[in-house]
């Protein structure tokens, strides 16, 4: 395949362009940016987009295009390990990291030699699950280089069951890393990508043509497909997770933040993306009743909550 993959049901926005930038330890990583030329004009500043684990860059396109069509610059990229950017493991369908911290790297890497030399300020961030996840912290590793950042789903608790199987599964994957297996699928975990699986079977939309056709993508380019996270992914996880929680780690993110849930969300755990708000100094909550994870990829009345919100709080940040 070339550097991204097109369908009829999802077009690249005329205007983006794809590159290769290369992170601070030598690993590859794919971006992709649409120039202020592609954007509503007067241009009001840039989107920087970060997707969650097993996404990639074409998933995004119809999104793109609506921050186009409100007046912004995108860039955008496939955090390492996934998407087409290198993978960390010889098999290519395990979704694995070392530490989230590597992740932050290639982040402010991304914006120190992509974003701020080629797009205008002023920035909002806007993440998905683990892009969210990761978002936040580039609030509190970057302070004062977003205006605004935005959170859809953001992981920031993972919903393994009851408190008491959250901590049956974090000795698990903890002991299981101890044990030199962080190269293994977590538990029950397997190579099969989420977006080969049938519509019924899917737990992050409702929206069955929106499902359909990241099937044809990855059914078109099967090396974007990614499987179940690794041991050593959801034991990282779970540490990100514990960190961001920290009251003084997030009395230190001042920039505004608007974060949304989703209410159906069977991957996050229920209340803590809530709880994280109100230990923002600038926090403001959206619940979007009935939605499914992927709150950008659902039924348009459940996008419309977003992007009412996402409006109104652009306005103000942009002030």
């Amino acid at each position: 395949m070339g550097i991204f993959v097109e369908t009829p049901d999802l077009a690249c926005p005329p205007g983006g362009v794809p590159g290769w930038f290369v992170c601070p330890d030598g690993s590859r990583m794919r971006t992709m940016v649409w120039s202020p030329d592609h954007a509503s004009t007067p241009c009001r500043g840039t989107i920087v987009l970060a997707s969650g684990r097993t996404e990639f860059i074409e998933k995004y396109f119809e999104v793109i295009a609506s921050f186009l069509e409100r007046g912004f610059a995108v860039a955008t990229f496939d955090w390492r390990g996934q998407g087409l950017s290198e993978r960390m493991l010889d098999d290519p369908r395990k979704g694995h990291v070392d530490k989230f911290s590597t992740f932050d790297a290639d982040f402010i890497a991304f914006m120190q030699e992509v974003v701020e030399p080629l797009l205008p300020a002023p920035y909002i961030g806007v993440g998905h699950s683990m892009g969210g996840n990761l978002m936040l912290r580039a609030g509190h590793n970057l302070p004062n280089r977003f205006a605004g950042i935005v959170l859809s789903a953001p992981m920031l608790g993972l919903n393994v069951g009851s408190p008491l199987q959250e901590k049956v599964t974090r000795w698990l994957v903890s002991f299981l890393n101890l044990l030199g297996k962080h190269a293994s699928f977590a538990p029950g975990g397997g190579p099969k990508a989420v977006d080969e699986e049938v519509f019924e079977e899917n737990i992050v939309t409702s929206d069955p043509d929106r499902h359909a056709r990241q099937q044809v993508v990855v059914g078109k380019a099967p090396s974007l497909g990614l499987g179940s996270p690794t041991v050593g992914w959801v034991h990282q996880a779970f540490k990100s997770v514990d960190q961001v929680a920290n009251p003084a780690y997030l009395a230190k993110i001042t920039t505004p933040v608007l974060l949304f849930e989703a209410g159906a969300d069977k991957l996050v755990r229920g209340g803590s993306i809530r709880q994280i708000t109100e230990g923002l100094p600038n926090g403001e909550y959206v619940l979007v009743e009935g939605a499914e994870h992927e709150i950008l990829m659902e039924q348009d009345q459940y996008q419309q909550v977003f992007w009412t919100a996402f409006d109104a709080f652009a306005g103000r940040v942009l002030n």
